[in-house]
C-alpha cells in the first residue's frame, strides 16, 4: 500500500493510504462469430523502413513506391509485441543515451510562448516530507469540473479507526460546502504535488463524499486549467 502525508483544516496531519480506482468497462467489443475482441499490438515498420528514412535516402517516393515494397522488411512487418519499453531515439534513428527534455509553453489560442527544460521533481507525499496542506481555496465543484482538466485521481482510504474519522470529517466538510479543496505541498502549501520521484507536477484538488457512515474522498490532480479565449 502506498502512503501519503495529509493535513486538515485544523492542521492536524496523519499518513494514510491511498490506491488508483480504475472504472469497470461495461461497454466492449465482439468479433462475428460473438466472442471478445483483445487488442493486440503488431510492428508496422522498422527505423529503416519508417517515412524519415525512406525519404532521406530516396528523395521523392512515388516512382520508388510504384515499382517496389521499399518501405516493407517482409522479416519484421507483422510481428507481435510485447512487454513494450519506452526509448529515445538520435536524429539518425540509432538510440539516446542521454536525453534532455524540453517542455513547451502554450497561450490560450495554442501559439507556442517558449520553452524550458523539463526538471525532474521528487515526490513529496512520503511521510519524510511536510504534509500536503489545506489552502483553504474552496472552488465549487461545478466550477472545477469546467475549469481544469483532471488528468489523475487517487482514492484516499483509513489504516486504522483514528484515520477513518479523521478523513470522514475531511470528506464531510467538502461534501457539504459542494467543493474542492486546492492542497499543496511545502511550508505553506503552495509548492505542486510531485507522487512519484520524476513525476508530473500537479495542482491537486480534494473531493470529499459522504453516504451515511461511509466516506468517500478524492485527491484529483491537474495540470490543465481551460482558459477563455480573447474576445476578437
Amino acid at each position: 500500500m502506498r502512503a501519503i502525508h495529509i493535513s486538515n483544516d485544523k492542521k492536524r496531519d496523519a499518513q494514510v493510504g491511498f490506491e488508483a480506482k480504475s472504472a469497470d468497462i461495461k461497454l466492449f467489443f465482439r468479433t462475428a462469430d460473438g466472442g471478445r475482441t483483445v487488442n493486440e499490438r503488431y510492428l508496422k515498420f522498422t527505423v529503416a523502413t519508417s517515412p524519415e528514412a525512406l525519404s532521406a535516402k530516396y528523395g521523392d517516393l512515388t516512382e520508388v513506391l510504384v515499382s517496389g515494397d521499399p518501405e516493407i522488411d517482409f522479416e519484421k512487418v507483422g510481428k507481435k509485441l510485447s512487454d513494450l519499453k519506452k526509448v529515445y531515439l538520435a536524429a539518425d534513428g540509432k538510440v539516446a543515451h542521454s536525453v534532455t527534455l524540453t517542455e513547451h509553453i502554450f497561450l490560450p489560442d495554442g501559439t507556442e510562448k517558449g520553452t524550458r527544460p523539463v526538471v525532474q521533481s521528487s515526490a513529496n507525499i512520503a511521510l519524510d516530507n511536510l504534509p500536503l496542506r489545506w489552502t483553504g481555496k474552496l472552488v465549487p465543484k461545478s466550477l472545477a469540473l469546467r475549469k481544469f482538466v483532471f488528468t489523475r485521481s487517487y482514492q484516499l482510504h483509513h489504516v486504522n479507526g483514528l484515520t477513518f474519522d479523521f478523513l470522514y470529517d475531511m470528506a464531510k466538510t467538502l461534501a457539504e460546502k459542494k467543493s474542492m479543496m486546492l492542497v499543496g505541498g511545502g511550508e505553506k502549501g503552495t509548492d505542486p504535488v510531485v507522487m512519484f520521484n520524476g513525476g508530473i507536477p500537479y495542482r491537486a484538488f480534494l473531493e470529499g463524499r459522504i453516504d451515511g457512515d461511509k466516506y468517500m474522498l478524492i485527491l484529483h490532480l491537474t495540470n490543465l486549467e481551460l482558459k477563455e479565449l480573447p474576445h476578437a
